[in-house]
């Protein structure tokens, strides 16, 4: 009788610790980190000097991984952080085209180099709101678009430089 009773309450054992298959058919809600933001476009580098730098291929790499992040989520854009911030500290190491080796541009990609350590700081925060991330990507849209704009500055004062002859100019008197 023993047996029977064992073998009885192991069967209902058994058959009570099944699974049970749940059949969740709910699509998961879509969070605000999980909404694709379009950022806004920074300002390019004009085509007249873009020959003028590029021996410097790791502004081009950045530039390429900035128009992936243009148009992004926040998940996505704390999951490409790191490697953002390695790209630009690249960037900062490589920069080897004289007119640019300038205390102001060097203080513009500094700007630059400290907002993605920002947001690659922010993947370690659990808490981070979806707008936090978006304006953190924003700012860097901007930054970069000022070292664009510090480019097309440069080069273009070197263009009006050698445009004129200011030698010339004093010959005259």
């Amino acid at each position: 009788m023993r047996r029977f009773l064992f073998v009885i309450a192991a069967f209902l054992i058994l058959f009570s610790c099944q699974k049970k298959k749940s059949q969740n058919t709910e699509t998961p809600l879509k969070t605000e980190m999980n909404v694709s933001v379009e950022h806004s476009d920074y300002s390019k580098v004009k085509e007249d000097f873009l020959q003028e730098i590029r021996p410097w291929k790791e502004y081009f790499i950045v530039e390429d991984f900035l128009q992936e992040l243009k148009n992004t989520t926040p998940t996505e854009a704390l999951n490409n952080a790191l490697e953002l911030k390695t790209l630009t500290k690249h960037l900062k190491d490589s920069l080897n085209i004289e007119p640019l080796k300038t205390s102001s541009f060097k203080a513009r990609i500094n700007v630059f180099e400290n907002e993605t350590l920002r947001l690659a700081d922010m993947t370690y925060i659990p808490s981070i709101s979806a707008n936090e991330v978006n304006g953190q990507v924003e700012k860097i849209m901007v930054i970069f678009g000022s070292v664009n704009d510090k480019i097309n500055t440069v080069y273009t004062k070197k263009k009006f430089d050698s445009e004129i002859n200011i030698d010339s100019l004093f010959k005259n008197q």
